[in-house]
């Protein structure tokens, strides 16, 4: 009789085993799904005051259902205290509301995790087009949607080349407002278009 309690006691403990094991698979599995269908929630998970890096990292800025930004680099580091990501060889492309696209890449870039607020520095280009912008920096504010560049801004394009010390650009009007020592050459016949 004993050793059927024996064997009883391992069948029952073997099958809260599978019971529990099995468990802790579905709920591995549904995490997975949740995070594979939201990533950003991978950031909300990580307790407070973590520093992570990641490779091969790209993040998308959604605002009332419609895609602004799509930013893609080669590796980032976040910092959960201090609420930012630092990238290293960044791309981001830019969406407007008629459709278009800008893309700009740089050699570093940083977000504001919290705002969505980005800064791009070194090499820095955009592309627009048939329109290309070099500078060092560009900062973005996500709130207003301004691209500005505190520093001298080149911007060559089919028939026009315009030099500026600094300059903003308001993705919600595609309107480009440059100051300092604005200096160019603009074919008569051509039409500049952000």
């Amino acid at each position: 009789m004993a050793k059927r309690s024996k064997k009883k006691i391992v069948l029952l403990a073997l099958l809260a085993g599978v019971v529990l094991l099995t468990g802790l698979l579905v709920r591995g599995y549904l995490k997975y799904r949740e995070f594979r269908e939201n990533p950003a929630k991978i950031i909300e998970a990580i307790p407070e005051g973590t520093n992570i890096v990641l490779g091969e990292v790209r993040h998308t800025a959604v605002r009332e259902g419609r895609k602004e930004w799509v930013l893609e680099a080669s590796s980032a580091q976040y910092s959960e205290s201090s609420k930012e990501a630092v990238f290293n060889d960044v791309k981001v492309t830019f969406f407007l509301e008629n459709g278009d696209r800008i893309h700009l890449e740089g050699q570093k870039g940083t977000i504001n995790t919290a705002s969505n607020d980005m800064q791009v520095a070194g090499n820095v280009r955009i592309d627009k087009d048939d329109q290309t912008l070099l500078t060092e920096k560009i900062d973005y504010n996500h709130e207003t949607r301004y691209i500005t560049s505190p520093s001298e801004v080149l911007i060559t394009g089919r028939n026009f080349d315009l030099r500026a010390d600094t300059m903003r650009v308001d993705l919600a009007t595609e309107t480009a407002f440059f100051t300092g020592a604005v200096e160019g050459k603009i074919d008569a016949a051509n039409q500049l278009r952000l």
